[in-house]
């Protein structure tokens, strides 16, 4: 069984087990009620039937004909009994017939007791007349409890057994959104890893076949000269791989230091990354709280990145509350790869043989999102390409 089934059939059963707890406890719960439900109209019935019996002569006729009517009008019973308590023996005796001892002590303590006598439901209670103090038992069968209980009862398999199947389905789709995340993950960081070693690869084979050219023959000083300078570049290039992959996974994962973060003018930071090529245009200036040499990286790639795509035109840089738009007139970005150019290593298919690693706009993204901001682009092939910062943490 697959991983992404196996916990989906976990979580499954965890959830409807929940459920079919939740519902034995609703089911409980609910039967209790329409007993005790029962057991107060039960109650009612039986003191109807004692003010009946024994209150006619206090009664002027028209409540005694209400008492009779809410007699009438009240649930059946299936025995009535009236025990006279002055011969507390003898009445013992005949309670004994439906209440055990500890039933008739606390009757006689507490006045009044609910009881179960078989399939049957009572109430006993002491009544106090003028012509002497009398036990009143009734008993009823609830003619409706079990009818109730089996409603609830298939109601709640029915409530479990859906609930189960959409339960499982929901399982079924979180699992494999989460593993397909994982999946998404995982195959982005297996190309970041392949990249990374073709980038890293390529002048160290460089480098391996200057060094093999210098070992074969003997070469004039000017000869080693080149040689050792192309193996200085490949390594310096090397190099700025190396920097700029430990900027990025620390932009990726790493956390702020507190301690870097501080107000700074958007202008202040932008201004010393503008060349000759570059038109920096004011329009509302703003501060913001960042780590200056991240926010600086990240704008410095920005621009650089205009720049060598602008096919020589000028770049626009333009601070506007609470944007940052970087626009050039370049060779522009197909449609179809804008949602790639922030990929580790992605380059354009149209960039021809520009310098560069792929690894500039990646790191320019990370280091802005650390900082609380979003980047989005816009780009014809052709025509340009706008990005635009949007920074929500103003001060």
């Amino acid at each position: 069984m697959k991983i992404g089934n196996k916990i989906s059939l976990i979580y499954s059963m965890i959830t409807i087990g929940l459920v079919v707890i939740t519902a034995l406890i609703f089911f409980f719960v609910a039967s209790n009620l329409t007993q005790n439900i029962y057991f107060k109209y039960l109650e009612e019935k039986a003191h109807a039937l004692a003010e009946e019996k024994f209150s006619e002569d206090e009664l002027d006729p028209v409540k005694y004909r209400n008492v009779v009517i809410r007699r009438q009008n009240s649930i059946p019973t299936s025995k009535e009994m009236f025990i006279n308590l002055a011969h507390r023996e003898a009445a013992r005796k005949q309670l004994q017939e439906y209440l055990n001892k500890d039933e008739i002590e606390r009757l006689f303590a507490n006045q009044t007791i609910r009881f179960e006598e078989h399939q049957e439901v009572g109430i006993a209670f002491v009544y106090y007349d003028n012509t002497g103090t009398f036990a009143v038992v009734v008993l009823s069968r609830n003619p409706f409890i079990d009818d109730i209980n089996r409603m609830l009862l298939v109601g709640l398999v029915a409530l479990v057994l859906l609930s189960s199947g959409v339960l499982y389905l929901i399982s079924r789709l979180y699992a494999w959104r989460v593993f397909n995340r994982i999946d998404m993950d995982y195959q982005a960081e297996k190309m970041f890893v392949n990249n990374a070693s073709h980038e890293i690869n390529n002048p160290l084979t460089a480098i391996q076949g200057e060094c093999e050219v210098a070992l074969m023959m003997e070469h004039k000083p000017a000869e080693y000269r080149d040689i050792l300078e192309r193996i200085s570049s490949e390594t310096q290039r090397i190099i700025t791989i190396m920097r700029e992959l430990l900027l990025f996974s620390h932009a990726k994962g790493g956390r702020l230091d507190a301690s870097k973060m501080q107000p700074l003018r958007l202008s202040r930071v932008v201004e010393p990354e503008c060349g000759s090529h570059v038109k920096l245009e004011v329009v509302h200036d703003f501060e913001i709280s960042a780590d200056a040499e991240l926010l600086r990286i990240a704008i410095h790639n920005l621009i650089s990145n205009a720049v060598k795509y602008s096919g020589g035109n000028p770049v626009s840089v333009i601070i506007q509350h609470p944007c940052l738009i970087i626009r050039d007139e370049g060779i522009g970005i197909p449609e179809s790869e804008l949602s790639h150019i922030f990929q580790p290593f992605y380059r354009a298919t149209n960039v021809g043989s520009a310098s560069g690693k792929g690894i500039g706009l990646a790191l320019a993204k990370s280091i802005l999102e650390r900082l609380g901001a979003c980047i989005s682009v816009t780009s014809q092939v052709e025509t340009g390409t706008i990005f635009k910062v949007v920074f929500w943490n103003t001060l």
